[in-house]
């Protein structure tokens, strides 16, 4: 350190070495740089411990309904002391998020989007449903086929959510190219048009029971729309984020 300064900080009195005027000076930097280098450890532990740290989860936006809200609420009822910063994407930029460790957890579709580093488990398979206005021709309706569906106009999220792509894949299997009329970026906004007649819909069940909507269960083989919970493997995941990753996983086991 003397060379990389170029000046003494210690002098020998007799057998004991002593600061030099330099070395007292520079000891309050020190000193000082310490301390900031402590506090820092300080927050980092306070980050990611167990019971005070922060966990920085990611989730569809149609997670962020019902979901989210409830899993959050009963895990701080547990860990008070655990702070949550949440981000809320379409799939596809959420499993980006993750892998770019923008977030320490993911709550989406498991192995959508090619993103082979993320490691999944499975949640519950949310059984989808078409969505319509009860003035709709076919509200009386107990079932449908999605084959009887080929001539509807249809409002669907944007390329890029997954539940566009589980949309696309069930038109597919059902040999036809749907007429899609409106893309949107959320399924309030789908469920919005939808009241008013707009079109239909493939939604997941609707939370709470909506106004001049009717929801129709489709016949085998009916599209799901599977949920997973996702973390990058051999990547650094705070203690409070393995903690929150296996309430949830065990929740759902229990379910």
């Amino acid at each position: 350190m003397e060379e990389e300064l170029a000046v003494p900080l210690f002098y020998r009195q007799g057998r004991a070495v002593v600061l030099s005027p330099y070395g007292r000076s520079f000891l309050e930097h020190v000193v000082r740089a310490l301390n900031v280098l402590e506090s820092g450890k300080r927050v980092l532990g306070e980050r990611s411990g167990a019971e005070s740290g922060t966990i920085t989860l990611g989730f569809l936006h149609s997670l962020g309904i019902e979901m989210v809200p409830r899993l959050i609420k009963e895990y701080r009822q547990k860990h008070p002391g655990v702070q949550f910063r949440l981000v809320q994407h379409s799939g596809k930029m959420v499993m980006q998020d993750l892998v770019e460790g923008a977030v320490d957890l993911c709550l989406s579709v498991p192995g959508m989007f090619d993103q082979p580093s993320i490691r999944w488990t499975h949640l519950l398979d949310e059984e989808l449903v078409i969505a319509m206005s009860q003035t709709h021709r076919l509200a009386t309706r107990r079932t449908l086929r999605m084959s009887e569906l080929s001539s509807e106009a249809f409002l669907a999220l944007s390329p890029g959510h997954t539940l566009r792509a589980i949309f696309d894949k069930a038109c597919t299997d059902s040999s036809f190219a749907p007429k899609i009329i409106f893309e949107g970026m959320d399924i309030g906004t789908l469920r919005g048009m939808t009241a008013v007649g707009l079109g239909i819909s493939l939604l997941p069940p609707a939370p709470v029971r909506m106004n001049r909507t009717v929801e129709i269960k489709l016949s085998q083989p009916h599209p799901i729309r599977p949920l997973g919970i996702g973390l990058v493997d051999e990547r650094y995941l705070p203690p409070c984020a393995v903690q929150f990753r296996d309430f949830v996983v065990a929740k759902f086991t229990r379910a």
